[in-house]
């Protein structure tokens, strides 16, 4: 896994394991370090999570109670400091819920991103007339005004794929998704062009498996599950797993350990790399001879 771009989530989320790491270790609770730092429990809460931000006069008083020393006080300025940062989904924010916008954060500063979908092209390996049919037929609450912007956020995201530490994507596909003809048939041919193209010439990186309708039952049959990985040792892996209409970021270990051996089997029973590049070839090569 090479180094990921900086992301003002990924860095608060290290900022925030850190903290609390250190409190558990002194055996401090939450309500005791408010108590002495004016920081509330819940509010103390949400920044271990990174689900709010910690100003600098906060962490000097956490940096007091906790007795860290001047270095390891540098190091978590440098971290509170990066969580400012302004970064391009804040342009988004109206568009999408703040778990939603979670998620894209720790997607642009995740180095491993390993993904199942059943019916659907995963948002990542999108083309911009597939990604316009998804939103505008699959999401009919959206307003028209906001499928455009929808579609530039989908396909920011996808600046993971490219620069000198593109993510390491490991994709499981349905063989439903290859049939699916979303937004027509000429849409999917040329989605089906673009998934054969990453596959092909991207295989350092870009690992796409498709899961054949012989496959049968399997681990994560019916479901969408992405496992996030990190270049940092400090950070664990998280998960997003997804619904019709919302979604939601799992980080207890037991559970992640459960979906992340269940994904595991999953690319295992998938068709190989060679094999999943055929069927995707076959597919397309069908839908541009029927009439």
């Amino acid at each position: 896994m090479g180094n990921a771009p900086m992301s003002s989530t990924v860095q608060a989320l290290e900022l925030g394991l850190r903290l609390r790491e250190r409190r558990e270790q002194l055996g401090l609770t939450l309500s005791a370090v408010g108590k002495e730092t004016g920081i509330g429990g819940n509010n103390l809460s949400s920044i271990e999570i990174a689900k709010r931000k910690l100003t600098a006069p906060k962490l000097e008083a956490l940096v007091q109670i906790y007795g860290l020393s001047e270095e390891q006080a540098d190091e978590l300025e440098v971290l509170r400091s990066r969580t400012e940062q302004r970064e391009w989904w804040d342009d988004y924010a109206r568009l999408y819920s703040e778990e939603f916008l979670r998620f894209i954060g720790l997607e642009a500063g995740s180095s491993a991103f390993r993904q199942y979908t059943a019916e659907t092209i995963p948002g990542l390996l999108q083309t911009a007339d597939y990604a316009r049919a998804m939103i505008r037929g699959g999401s009919p609450y959206i307003k028209p005004v906001d499928v455009g912007p929808r579609i530039e956020s989908r396909l920011a995201r996808q600046a993971r794929l490219e620069g000198p530490d593109p993510i390491d994507l490991t994709v499981v596909i349905g063989q439903t998704a290859l049939r699916q003809e979303v937004g027509g048939r000429d849409i999917m041919v040329h989605q089906l062009s673009r998934l054969a193209s990453l596959a092909e010439e991207r295989r350092d990186h870009i690992k796409i498996h498709v899961m054949p309708y012989s496959a049968g039952a399997h681990p994560v049959i019916g479901g969408g599950l992405t496992i996030l990985s990190f270049h940092s040792q400090l950070l664990p892996d998280m998960v997003w797993q997804e619904a019709v209409t919302t979604g939601a970021l799992i980080d207890k270990p037991h559970i992640v350990r459960e979906l992340s051996a269940s994904l595991d089997e999953a690319i295992d029973r998938a068709l190989d790399l060679d094999a999943s590049l055929e069927i995707i070839h076959e597919v397309r090569k069908e839908m541009e001879r029927q009439p």
